[in-house]
């Protein structure tokens, strides 16, 4: 027995026969002695040991934990599977398979939770029994029913916004003439999948040799479906500010990081370029450390060394060493002006220039190990030799002179330089006035909770450029904003390319548009109802009627539905009303149970704004428990 028995079992019922026999002198070694020594009788003793024996298997389990039962195939669960049959027969592509992944319409989630609400057929099966029946796996059917918090979606500010809705009615198909396009229109309207899986099916289903593009097109024409609307294209910052006065009248100037190898060791340089506009010829350069105010005058007094004369104007971009004191002070005689943050076309004469400087760049890699000011004066030797090169090449445009050519042989009239100091007069006064703008936005109170705020996430503002500018927001936004930009920088989600800056300035003005949406919508609805808007009837009409045929429990759910489903923020605002108001009706053992289930439904509405979905969590959630 001790050999097929294991080990702890053994130590086990020795163990046990201690504690039943404390005071033994010694231990018995026969049947016998054992007999003698407990008193009990031969037949009932080895009786026993066959009934122990037999326990034995039974006592001992594998280890980890125990196997997960079968799913309970019962009545209830066919009735589950034969509805989500039905459901995807009459709703081809609402689950649609892609590998390992599988692809649900908020229809299909919404129809899944309800299975699982009060009085529905799936209320009394377990998660793995439902989850068998639908086919949705264990896990994502968990995050369908995980119940939403309501406390802190009511107490944030929700905003209203506009979805999307597509009339697949409207269009009859009888117009079409080829075979292959005649299926897609008839197709498409009762596809409840994404797209591209439609256009898969298309493929592999029906063998139409069309890419997703040219179905895509045929419907949008058709008016079947309507594309998400492109971003407008925002007009070039450079349209007029880089007019072409006369060579001298405006340059640019830029820097950039150039890194040579020598011997063992790698040296980065500060190339400092002065660019002029008009003949775009570059007319300085310098290599410095660092990107700087002493790297600007040099680079500076190189193009006046070159030139003989200062420019009316000198752009530079938004660095600090570019309008700081000593900068002025370097740079007589010029108006500074200041290049749009974030656009590439302020300055495009200099970033073409150092585009075509790193395309003809050569590898700078110099065997001999040498101090790094050798270093420097090779960079420089290198850089200047090619910007003779470039300003000695003949240009198309110059008439197939070169920009030095131009440069040198131009002699603008005085009536030029009039002109030209007059437009360096208006693109200076524009920025004044666009200064003077924000400035008269200011309220103290938003100055001070934006400069609080920058300070608290660390975001510099040495000028309080961004602070003015920010301060034209209304304080909720500005109070929200800082508070998303937060969360999302302790959350470690703040794109680690964002300038910190522009992306709390994106979201406060988000804020603050949606919040304005928000209060429109609210008055709105309060005004047409109060006046009797007629365009208010087919609403009210059709709420009477799902009044009339639906009983108490089913309203809630169907007028939740039609919130989900509303187009404008008004009939949005309509229904949810409506949703609270049935809601509230029912008994209060009911209304908890009716709301957990209404708040999987619109949580498992994923193409609903989300904050539209809060806003309809929130409603509810008074409608159960007022404030």
């Amino acid at each position: 027995m001790i050999s097929t028995t294991p080990p702890s079992v053994v130590a086990a019922l020795l163990l046990l026969a201690q504690d039943l026999i404390p005071e033994c002198p010694e231990w018995p070694r026969t049947a016998a002695a054992a007999l003698a020594l407990t008193g009990a009788g031969k037949s009932q003793a080895y009786e026993m040991l066959g009934r122990l024996r037999s326990l034995l298997p039974s006592l001992l389990g594998s280890p980890g934990r125990p196997a997960t039962p079968p799913p309970v195939q019962d009545l209830t669960t066919l009735v589950v599977v034969v509805a989500v049959r039905d459901y995807l027969q009459a709703h081809p592509g609402a689950a649609c398979g892609r590998g390992e992944r599988t692809a649900y319409t908020d229809a299909f989630r919404r129809f899944v939770v309800g299975l699982a609400g009060p009085g529905q057929p799936g209320e009394t099966l377990s998660m793995t029994d439902l989850a068998f029946a639908t086919g949705v796996p264990v896990g994502t059917l968990k995050d369908w029913l995980r119940q939403p918090h309501p406390a802190g979606l009511a107490a944030t500010n929700m905003v209203l916004g506009l979805s999307e809705a597509h009339d697949h009615d409207a269009h009859p198909t009888v117009s079409i003439h080829n075979t292959h396009l005649r299926l897609i229109a008839t197709l498409w309207p009762t596809w409840k999948g994404p797209f591209n899986a439609f256009c898969e099916m298309l493929r592999t289903e029906h063998r139409l040799p069309y890419g997703d593009t040219f179905v895509g097109d045929f419907l949008q024409v058709m008016g079947l479906r309507n594309r998400r609307p492109q971003r407008p294209v925002e007009a070039p910052w450079s349209s007029d500010t880089f007019r072409a006065l006369f060579p001298g009248a405006q340059w640019v100037g830029d820097g950039t990081d150039v890194t040579i190898r020598w011997g063992e060791d790698t040296f980065v340089f500060n190339v400092e370029v002065i660019l002029d506009v008009a003949s775009n010829a570059l007319v300085g350069v310098t290599v410095s450390d660092t990107e700087d105010e002493e790297a600007l005058r040099l680079a500076y007094l190189s193009a006046l060394e070159t030139t003989g004369a200062a420019p009316t104007a000198l752009t530079l971009d938004n660095r600090p060493s570019n309008h700081s004191p000593g900068a002025v002070d370097g740079t007589p005689d010029t108006t500074l002006l200041r290049s749009t943050p974030a656009r590439g076309q302020s300055k495009a004469p200099i970033e073409g220039a150092f585009g075509l400087f790193q395309q003809a760049l050569p590898s700078l890699a110099v065997p001999d190990c040498t101090p790094r000011e050798q270093a420097r004066s090779v960079l420089s030797l290198v850089f200047q030799a090619w910007c003779r090169g470039r300003n000695g090449k003949p240009r198309k445009k110059f008439g197939k002179s070169t920009p030095a050519q131009v440069y040198t042989n131009a002699r603008p009239t005085a009536e030029e330089v009039d002109d030209a100091r007059l437009w360096i007069q208006e693109l200076q006064r524009r920025q004044q006035q666009a200064q003077a703008t924000r400035e008269a936005r200011r309220d103290p109170v938003r100055i001070e909770q934006l400069t609080r705020g920058l300070a608290d996430l660390s975001i510099p503002d040495p000028d309080r450029r961004l602070t003015v500018a920010l301060a034209g927001y209304s304080r909720e936004a500005i109070a929200s904003g800082l508070a998303i930009f937060h969360a999302k920088q302790d959350n470690g989600t703040v794109p680690s390319d964002a300038d910190p800056g522009r992306y709390l300035g994106g979201i406060i003005r988000n804020r603050h548009e949606q919040l304005e949406l928000e209060r429109v919508s609210v008055h709105l609805l309060e005004q047409r109802i109060r006046l009797g808007d007629l365009t208010l009837a087919p609403l009210q009409l059709a709420a009477r009627q799902l009044q009339a045929v639906m009983s108490p429990l089913e309203l809630p759910k169907a007028l939740v539905d039609n919130a989900l489903e509303a187009t404008t923020a008004v009939d949005f605002r309509f229904w949810g009303e409506a949703a609270a108001v049935a809601l509230s009706q029912l008994s209060d053992d009911q209304r908890p149970l009716f709301y957990r289930s209404l708040c999987w439904r619109i949580a498992a509405t994923y193409a609903t704004d989300r904050h539209r979905r809060a806003d309809l969590i929130a409603r509810l959630a008074d409608a159960v428990a007022p404030s």
